[in-house]
């Protein structure tokens, strides 16, 4: 391999490593929260289920708006969940809603002739007051 080719293939990998860093570290300050429900009643299968609530989602840090009694709402592009090594918005319609304690609903609004489908619960990895003081 030649000088100049040697070159190009190590400032390809330095690139590389410093995508891969920058973006393990935007995602570090992203918060995770882990689906802890999981009945799939009225839904057409369990893939179905988990495209609508995945079982691992990410909110940002700087989304979230604050409602009553210490909570705070999220909406359709305040997340993302990765399925296969990519990312995805989170599914449009949701209501996304936080406990104070880190504790994180997903519910659909009643829509008439839709089968009622039960809130969907995650627990997050930080508080309502976490979110609050990263802005």
């Amino acid at each position: 391999m030649g000088k100049p080719l040697q070159i190009v293939t190590i400032a390809l990998a330095i690139s590389i490593a410093t995508f891969i860093q920058a973006a393990r570290a935007h995602a570090a300050n992203d918060v995770e929260c882990v689906r802890k429900s999981h009945s799939s009643i009225g839904f057409t299968s369990v893939r179905a289920f988990d495209a609508w609530f995945p079982r691992t989602i990410y909110l940002y840090r700087n989304a979230g708006e604050s409602i009553e009694r210490g909570r705070l709402k999220f909406g359709d592009e305040s997340g993302y969940f990765i399925e296969d090594g990519r990312r995805y918005w989170l599914a449009g319609g949701i209501k996304w809603e936080m406990l104070p304690d880190g504790r994180l609903f997903g519910h659909f609004p009643q829509k008439g002739g839709y089968v009622h489908i039960s809130t969907q619960r995650y627990l997050c990895d930080a508080t309502v007051e976490d979110f609050l003081a990263s802005r």
